[in-house]
């Protein structure tokens, strides 16, 4: 292959990579989890460690599911938990990541990292959490959320209601 040729592919995957930045990794992962990439279709049915997640993919756990990952960025750990479906939402600014979850269902673990610019956030259907640093859980279906603090404190908005409270331990 000519050096010119190399150099041309070089360029395209690096552009790619700049375009499709990652923003998180799978770390953990058992029993049924599916993966949808932002961009596809179809549902990938076999999620294993070191699968690069990109903003707006889906996660979506069965029965007997649990996958856990973590941004790139500076290590907040995610653990979602069976029956839950998840969006993954990341975008890199001055090596950054703006970080946001999206839920529509599903039981999950937050340890979040002190964030050094913008709130952490977590949308579901009934709430909005903004998270600067902390540890929680929520539990999230179509009749409501529960927050569970662990430490730290989470400021909840509930959509319905316009109100909005602290989560403490």
């Amino acid at each position: 292959m000519s050096k010119f040729v190399f150099n041309i592919i070089f360029m395209i995957l690096i552009s790619q990579f700049v375009y499709l930045q990652e923003v998180a990794i799978v770390t953990k992962s058992s029993g049924t989890v599916k993966y949808k990439k932002n961009s596809a279709t179809l549902f990938k049915n076999q999620v294993k460690s070191g699968l690069e997640l990109f903003n707006n993919d889906l996660l979506v756990t069965g029965g007997d599911g649990f996958v856990m990952f973590a941004y790139l960025d500076d290590g907040s750990l995610i653990k979602i938990h069976k029956d839950s479906e998840v969006y993954v939402n990341g975008s890199l600014k001055n090596n950054i990541i703006d970080k946001k979850i999206i839920i529509d269902d599903g039981f999950l673990k937050f340890d979040i990292k002190k964030q050094k610019q913008n709130e952490f956030k977590v949308v579901t259907p009934t709430s909005v959490a903004s998270v600067k640093g902390t540890v929680f859980y929520i539990d999230s279906s179509k009749e409501g959320d529960v927050f569970y603090g662990l430490e730290g404190i989470v400021k909840v908005l509930n959509i319905e209601s316009n109100e909005t409270s602290n989560l403490s331990k």
